[in-house]
């Protein structure tokens, strides 16, 4: 990939952990993101948006709002299907949303 390049992703971005691999930030600039990737990779390649609430791997192609959303440009804030279809879902979904906003806050 090159240091200049991993540095850009950095810049954009993007983490680079050891045991897990790539992951976007929240406020990260996925095309920028996208772009620098694909002249590296030399080829396609697919974002996987994990689930906001329990971090498993969300399905793009089954979610109801795939025709309005766009995760290449944006970083989604998704639920998966499980966690969409509890009762509950908005109150886990704001509670997940406050508990990160503090730990925001206090790092």
């Amino acid at each position: 990939m090159g240091r200049d390049r991993f540095i850009s992703l950095m810049k954009a971005g993007l983490i680079y952990d050891r045991s897990k691999g790539f992951k976007a930030e929240a406020d990260a600039d996925l095309a920028t993101i996208a772009s620098i990737l694909k002249t590296a990779l030399g080829g396609d390649f697919e974002f996987v948006p994990k689930c906001f609430v329990c971090n498993s791997s969300v399905e793009c192609y089954l979610c109801a709002y795939c025709h309005i959303c766009d995760v290449k440009s944006s970083t989604p804030n998704c639920l998966c299907d499980k966690c969409m279809d509890r009762e509950d879902a908005f109150a886990i979904y704001s509670r997940t949303l406050n508990s990160r906003t503090l730990m925001k806050k206090i790092s």
